[in-house]
């Protein structure tokens, strides 16, 4: 049992390793062509997320390819098949786009209740927006959406999942991804609410477009809040209103997975 565990924080630190390089080779190599800034930093940072996902995806590829070919020849999944891109009926991805919608009112709820208890940074979180155009802001968060999906949940959490029970999994990627939110820790634990409900859908619904739904969706609607005057009209709301949004909404969510019920089969 130790083992498998051990093969798991192997697997996820592999594929840590290489988007941790993607992020170097951006620094070291596209920076100095396109000047666009450190990662992270300036008013070019979608495009630089853009950057680091593709080069990341690509590197995984290859570290995918070399860790079968010389480690476990005979048992590889394929790269694309093991992600599982299997159709999703209309009826759920319409129900995944609520999904999204929910995880969009409650975090957009959750940042003005925090604005209203003192906690000031979200300011800043937002105000990073302002001068981003609407359109490149949404396209750009759509895109980066789905290539992060496809590199931690297609590729990361697939590859740690084999024989392992899902709690674990599922926690050590949501942590992965609470560490790349934005906002403080506050949004970190958000995050970690944002990966397991990736998780566990990905793990009942077998498609990695449930969560690419999921993952758009809800940004799409949350930087439409963003602006719009939406998101002011959430800031007027009274913080016990706030509080039962963020209620009902999580409450949605949970009950939105467990509707599909526990199909676990080997990743």
């Amino acid at each position: 049992m130790t083992r498998r565990y051990v093969i798991m924080i192997a697997n996820v630190l592999l594929y840590l390793a290489v988007t941790v390089l993607a992020v170097v080779i951006y620094n070291e190599v596209v920076n100095p062509l396109v000047d666009w800034g450190t990662f992270g930093t300036g008013e070019q940072l979608p495009a630089q997320v853009f950057i680091v996902l593709v080069v990341a995806i690509a590197l995984s590829w290859a570290a995918f390819k070399l860790k079968y070919a010389w480690i476990k020849p005979l048992s590889s999944p394929g790269f694309i098949r093991m992600q599982r891109f299997a159709p999703l009926s209309a009826v759920r991805s319409l129900h995944m786009i609520t999904v999204g919608t929910a995880f969009a009112l409650l975090i957009t709820s959750a940042i003005k209740l925090l604005l209203h208890h003192g906690y000031s940074e979200f300011a800043s979180f937002t105000d990073q927006y302002a001068d981003v155009p609407a359109a490149y802001l949404i396209a750009s968060a759509v895109i980066g959406t789905a290539l992060e999906l496809i590199l931690f949940i297609g590729i990361m959490f697939n590859e740690a999942h084999h024989n392992v029970a899902d709690f674990w999994t599922v926690l050590v990627v949501s942590i992965i991804i609470a560490a790349l939110q934005p906002g403080g820790i506050a949004m970190q634990l958000l995050g970690i609410g944002l990966g397991f409900l990736y998780g566990y859908m990905y793990i009942r619904l077998k498609t990695i477009w449930s969560v690419i739904l999921i993952g758009c969706s809800f940004n799409v609607i949350f930087f439409t809040f963003v602006k719009t005057a939406a998101y002011d009209w959430f800031g007027g709301l009274h913080p016990s209103l706030l509080t039962v949004i963020i209620g009902i909404s999580a409450i949605y969510m949970v009950i939105s997975v467990l509707a599909y019920g526990a199909k676990r089969d080997a990743a």
